[in-house]
């Protein structure tokens, strides 16, 4: 039973070492000199999306999500869109 025990945690240490090693390794090639202080992982910068606000039920929600009518008016789903113009 304890070899079992030293087995689970031989094995836990091994992945958790090729882990480490792969993020160090992703983490250097990011890096613009190829090297990565302190092992800091490089965050990416996101760009901010527009938000718009619905002209039916006011929430706002990104643009990507809208639903446009002919008028120019955003919407934020196909039912509000139909219930605006009925």
């Amino acid at each position: 039973m304890k070899y079992l025990i030293w087995l689970v945690i031989a094995l836990a240490v091994v992945v958790w070492l090729q882990r480490t090693k792969k993020s160090m390794t992703a983490g250097a090639a990011s890096s613009p000199d190829g090297r990565n202080p302190f092992g800091a992982r490089k965050q990416r910068k996101q760009q901010a999306e527009t938000m718009v606000q619905c002209a039916h039920c006011g929430i706002h929600f990104p643009a990507s999500e809208s639903v446009t009518n002919a008028s120019g008016a955003v919407f934020c789903s196909e039912e509000h869109l139909r219930l605006a113009s009925s």
